[in-house]
């Protein structure tokens, strides 16, 4: 049997097993493919993405839209352990033919997404000192029609704990990054990159639970 043939048995094998296993398989499986594709058009074409600086207390210092843009660890300034886990945290920001260089702050990236805090903050003065899920509880108030059927809510906050970002989706999964203080999403098949961020991914279903008990703390 050639190699041909047996790529194709196993390709066959692990999308049988796939769609014969339970959803949070299905899930994993689809968001390694979605991933792979981001991955491969990130380095290609690259990806249309809207990248935002940060303070260490959440302030947004700058955001940029650009339409082919990929991330990556700076080259010149690479270096690896004795296992090749990368040591630096410089990034750069590749768009068109120009070239963002990156180090220390927060910075989010992503493409096909509505940020909510973005939203959210136009009308809201939002409390330093709020804690995640009561703002969570709020923005669900603000948006309900539009995550009603959504599953996951993604909440990225600052170095300082400060929330900055939240997105919702049916399918969201975490990847690794060879980048350092980096680390990948992909949420209903789009991109997310957090660069020295803290996160937590709620299940939809706590937060309108959390807002039917009308819990506060």
């Amino acid at each position: 049997m050639n190699r041909y043939k047996k790529s194709l048995i196993v390709g066959a094998t692990v999308l049988t097993l796939g769609l014969s296993a339970p959803m949070t398989v299905h899930a994993s499986i689809f968001g390694w493919f979605d991933n792979f594709e981001l991955n491969l058009r990130s380095t290609t074409t690259g990806l249309p993405l809207t990248v935002s600086t940060y303070d260490f207390d959440g302030q947004k210092i700058d955001q940029a839209k650009a339409k082919s843009a990929d991330i990556h660890t700076d080259s010149e300034m690479s270096k690896k352990d004795d296992d090749g886990n990368e040591q630096s945290s410089v990034i750069d920001v590749d768009y068109g033919n120009k070239r963002m260089t990156h180090v220390g702050s927060t910075l989010i990236a992503y493409e096909g997404m509505k940020n909510y805090e973005d939203q959210f903050s136009k009308h809201v003065n939002i409390d330093d000192h709020e804690k995640s899920v009561p703002l969570l509880n709020s923005m669900y108030q603000d948006f309900k029609n539009q995550w009603n059927s959504q599953a996951r809510v993604v909440m990225i906050r600052s170095q300082s704990g400060k929330p900055i970002a939240v997105f919702v989706g049916n399918h969201v999964s975490v990847q690794s990054t060879e980048m350092k203080n980096s680390t990948k999403f992909t949420v209903d098949g789009h991109r997310l990159f957090a660069y020295r961020c803290d996160y937590t991914v709620y299940p939809m279903s706590s937060i309108k639970s959390s807002v039917a008990n009308k819990v506060i703390d």
